[in-house]
């Protein structure tokens, strides 16, 4: 065989060979191109839903949960917020020696409710007591305070203090003549009650109609013992007391087998009141 026939048989075969492999890659490239575009339909289905989900988030951080989040604990924020002295310049003005200072007959501070609550099922709410009046057809509150104590029951009283330059407090309790009230004293050791006073440290408006004695604020200061009896004022000792500051108390039982029942009518000294006189 001649060697130019030789070139020319080896020249076929590789071009053979070549055909041979392109018809193999050109058999693959469907293939191929179906598997490129399977992975770019999930990539942009992927790349779309996280789209909507950061779209969303960002929706709802802004907006809605915002929204949700002021409308359930806005009065709570209101509570917060500090009060401003609305007396401005009077403590400069008391400062100066050569003013005269009128004088005030002292405040009986309020509070709007007692609530109560039970130191042995510690998460029950139990609600205010209140009275009510017929109003026509509807009902309309009786401004009453209800001092309820009993071995398992605390009453709470909260107080703002009102005006400046009366900033002397003191807790005070006026039980009327037993044949003319129908409050209720008992002990087992007689009618004179002893009830434990306690601070609590609440710088806020506590909610009364909301409240358990697992929320109560801690820590609790025990600052004395009040004596009840019918027919009497008892008064504690008084303390510094800054204007619009809130005082809160808890009253728990001392006495064996104790039973306070009184309740504090109209805007007089009755039942539980903050005993507010002056200062400067």
């Amino acid at each position: 065989m001649s060697p130019r026939f030789s070139n020319h048989r080896e020249g076929y075969r590789a071009l053979g060979q070549a055909i041979h492999f392109g018809d193999g890659d050109l058999e693959d490239s469907p293939q191929r191109t179906k598997h490129k575009q399977t992975l770019f339909v999930w990539l942009l289905a992927i790349t779309i839903v996280c789209t909507v989900l950061d779209f969303s988030m960002i929706v709802w951080d802004q907006f809605i949960r915002v929204d949700l989040r002021s409308a359930a604990s806005s009065s709570d924020k209101l509570e917060q917020l500090p009060f401003q002295n609305p007396y401005l310049n009077l403590e400069i003005l008391y400062r100066d020696p050569d003013f005269k200072s009128s004088t005030h007959d002292p405040i009986i501070n309020n509070g709007p409710v007692i609530a109560q609550v039970s130191n042995r099922e510690r998460q029950k709410i139990i609600p205010p007591f209140q009275r009510y009046n017929s109003v026509g057809r509807d009902r309309a509150p009786i401004y009453e305070r209800r001092l309820l104590v009993t071995h398992e029951l605390e009453s709470i009283a909260q107080f703002r203090v009102l005006d400046f330059g009366m900033e002397n407090c003191s807790l005070s309790l006026t039980v009327p003549p037993r044949n003319s009230t129908g409050d209720l004293l008992y002990a087992d050791l007689g009618d004179s009650i002893i009830l434990d006073v306690w601070s609590l440290p609440a710088k806020h408006k506590l909610d009364l109609y909301n409240l358990s004695w697992s929320k109560l604020p801690r820590p609790r200061v025990h600052i004395g013992h009040m004596n009840v009896s019918y027919g009497k004022t008892y008064r504690m000792p008084s303390f510094s007391c800054k204007s619009q500051s809130y005082q809160t108390f808890a009253l728990s039982c001392s006495t064996p087998g104790c039973l306070v029942n009184v309740t504090g009518k109209d805007m007089g000294p009755s039942g539980l009141y903050l005993y507010q006189s002056q200062t400067i």
